[in-house]
């Protein structure tokens, strides 16, 4: 009987830590200062800008790297 009432207080436990993890949660997540529309566009623009930029970059030095070892080998 007794085993039944330790694992009902576990259990019990185990509830309501759950719940104050969750709690904490959304306490925390209210917390979060979420950008406007604008600022976030913007953002978003320059990242794809400077990625694609990136991407150009190494395309060429992955070229010209090719090249010049294609010029030692032959």
């Amino acid at each position: 009987m007794q085993e039944k009432e330790k694992s009902a207080g576990k259990t019990a436990k185990a509830k309501e830590s759950k719940k104050s993890w969750f709690q904490g949660l959304k306490a925390e997540f209210n917390k979060i200062v979420w950008t406007d529309r604008e600022t976030l566009m913007k953002q978003s623009v320059v990242v794809i800008v400077i990625t694609v930029i990136l991407g150009v970059i190494i395309s060429v030095m992955d070229a010209g790297i090719l090249e010049c070892i294609n010029l030692l080998i032959k």
